[in-house]
C-alpha cells in the first residue's frame, strides 16, 4: 500500500503543506534553473504560461524568471518552497502522475537542453534580525509603474564547515543597516545549499525597477557596518554572481 500521504489529493497536500510552511523552520527553497534551446525560448514560455494553473495547483510554486541580464539569457529560474524532503516527495510523486503534468513534460521538454536544481536551507539568523517572514509567506507588495527585477546574488564559498556559518553571522550583523538605507528593496530569500554545490549562498532582492537596484547598492556603499560586512565575508568568498531577472506574467511572485 502506498504511504498516506500518496494518497491524499494534491488540494489537500497542498493545504496540509501551507499549514506545515508556516511553521517550519528553516523551510526548503528548491531552485531549479533551466537552460532552453535558444530558439525554444518563445515556445517553453508558451507552454509554460498555458498550463501555469496547473502547476500552481499541483506544486508549491513561488516564482518564475527569465534573464535580463547577468547570466545565461535562455535560462529560466524557478522556486519551490517544501517543509521537508518527505513532503516535497509525496507533492512532486503526485504531479507526476497526473495527465496534465504529463502532457506539460511532453510539450515543454523538447525545448529543454538541460537541467539543474539545488535545494537550500533558509538562514535563520537573517530572517531574525530582519524580521523576515518565511520566504514561502513573502507577498509583492503592489506593483507600481515600470518593469519589476528580483536580483539573485550568488557567493560561492571556500569549502569547510565554518564559511556559511561565518557569512551568515557578518550578514546578520550589517544587513539591517543596509536595509535601512534602501526604502525600495525587499530581501525576499537568503539561504544557503543543503543539496547541490555545497557551501553556496543565495540571495534575491525584490525591487521595483533595474535602477532602483543601482540605487541600492549606492547607498549600500556609504553605510559603514555594511562596508565592514563586506570586508569581513570577502576572504571566505571564491566568487561573486548578481543576475537581473524578470517574473513571468503567470508567476505568483512580481
Amino acid at each position: 500500500m502506498l504511504p498516506r500521504a500518496l494518497r491524499q489529493s494534491v488540494p489537500t497536500l497542498w493545504r496540509g503543506f501551507a499549514a506545515q510552511a508556516e511553521a517550519s523552520a528553516p523551510g526548503l527553497i528548491e531552485i531549479r534553473e533551466y537552460t532552453l534551446k535558444p530558439e525554444g525560448m518563445g515556445a517553453f514560455m508558451k507552454v509554460s504560461a498555458e498550463y501555469a494553473d496547473v502547476r500552481k495547483e499541483l506544486l508549491p510554486f513561488l516564482g518564475l524568471f527569465t534573464c535580463d541580464v547577468g547570466s545565461c539569457l535562455h535560462r529560466v529560474t524557478h522556486l519551490y518552497a517544501y517543509d521537508s524532503f518527505e513532503q516535497r516527495d509525496a507533492v512532486r510523486g503526485a504531479a507526476v502522475r497526473d495527465p496534465r503534468w504529463q502532457q506539460f513534460i511532453e510539450l515543454s521538454r523538447p525545448h529543454v537542453q538541460y537541467q539543474e536544481n539545488k535545494v537550500m536551507l533558509e538562514a535563520q539568523p537573517i530572517y531574525r534580525a530582519l524580521q523576515l517572514p518565511p520566504t514561502a509567506r513573502f507577498a509583492p507588495p503592489p506593483k507600481r509603474p515600470g518593469k519589476v527585477v528580483y536580483e539573485m546574488r550568488s557567493y560561492q564559498l571556500h569549502p569547510g564547515y565554518g564559511s556559511v556559518p561565518k557569512l551568515v553571522e557578518a550578514f546578520s550583523a550589517g544587513l539591517p543597516a543596509k536595509v535601512k538605507a534602501d526604502p525600495e528593496g525587499r530581501l525576499v530569500f537568503f539561504g544557503h545549499t543543503d543539496v547541490g554545490m555545497l557551501n553556496n549562498v543565495v540571495e534575491l532582492w525584490r525591487y521595483p525597477s533595474a535602477q532602483a537596484c543601482i540605487r541600492a547598492r549606492q547607498s549600500a556603499r556609504t553605510v559603514p557596518q555594511w562596508r565592514e560586512t563586506i570586508a569581513a565575508v570577502t576572504p571566505g568568498v571564491q566568487h561573486f554572481t548578481s543576475a537581473f531577472l524578470h517574473p513571468a506574467p503567470f508567476s505568483p511572485w512580481q
